[in-house]
């Protein structure tokens, strides 16, 4: 396997530092974030189009509008 350097600003290395379980060396860190991040990305993706054929958005946007028309508080 290929190894390759990258240059981090200590701000973003302390992040990542943070985020680094006990035992977890940084390749495996970052290789964990990105699943994460890709599955994530795809439980969004399956929900697309979940509340088309249903009357409760609907519902949601009437809320939202009547919501507006009241006076604000202050």
């Amino acid at each position: 396997m290929k190894q390759k350097t990258i240059s981090l600003p200590e701000e973003i290395y302390l992040k990542l530092k943070k985020h680094k379980r006990k035992g977890e060396s940084f390749p495996e860190l970052i290789s964990r974030l990105i699943k994460k991040e890709e599955s994530w990305e795809k439980d969004i993706d399956n929900l697309f189009g979940c509340l088309k054929e249903d009357d409760e958005w609907d519902k949601i946007l009437e809320d939202i509008y009547e919501d507006r028309k009241k006076p604000s508080r202050i």
